[in-house]
Formats: structure tokens, C-alpha cells, sequence
């Protein structure tokens, strides 16, 4: 009967040892996340943003002579029909 209640006692702690680590919280990630999140809204208090336009810059100006006109192939091929 002891070795029953021993065996039970020891199968609750292995359990109970094995799980424990799975509901554990890290504290220390949640005062960086608490410190981050208070940095972040210290930074941005009294920050208004408004709307409005952004214009791209002027394309830069190039001096050079245009470019050559496209030149088109004619048809590839002859076609003579003697007519006797």
C-alpha cells in the first residue's frame, strides 16, 4: 500500500514538474513590453499628423541629342510573276 501511495506521489510530481514551466509567466518580458510602450507614447505625446500632399522631385534634366528614328525592315521577300 505504501509503494502504491509512494508511486502515485512521485507519477503528481513528475506531472506536476513537467507543467509547471508551461504556465510560468517571464515578468521580465513584460516590463520590457510595458517600457517600450511607455518610451513609445513619451516619444510621440503631442505628435499631430496631418494630411497633405508630397510631390515627387522634377525628373533631372539631361543635355543630349534624341535618340535616332526607328528604322522598320521592309517586306523580306520578292515576289516576281512573269507576264508573257
Amino acid at each position: 500500500m505504501k509503494s502504491k501511495i509512494l508511486q502515485a506521489a512521485l507519477i503528481a510530481a513528475t506531472m506536476v514538474s513537467i507543467a509547471a514551466p508551461a504556465f510560468a509567466d517571464d515578468w521580465r518580458d513584460h516590463e520590457r513590453h510595458e517600457r517600450r510602450e511607455r518610451e513609445w507614447r513619451e516619444h510621440h505625446r503631442g505628435v499631430v499628423y496631418q494630411p497633405g500632399y508630397v510631390y515627387a522631385p522634377p525628373p533631372p534634366v539631361v543635355y543630349a541629342p534624341p535618340p535616332p528614328p526607328p528604322v522598320y525592315a521592309g517586306p523580306s521577300f520578292s515576289l516576281t510573276i512573269p507576264l508573257r
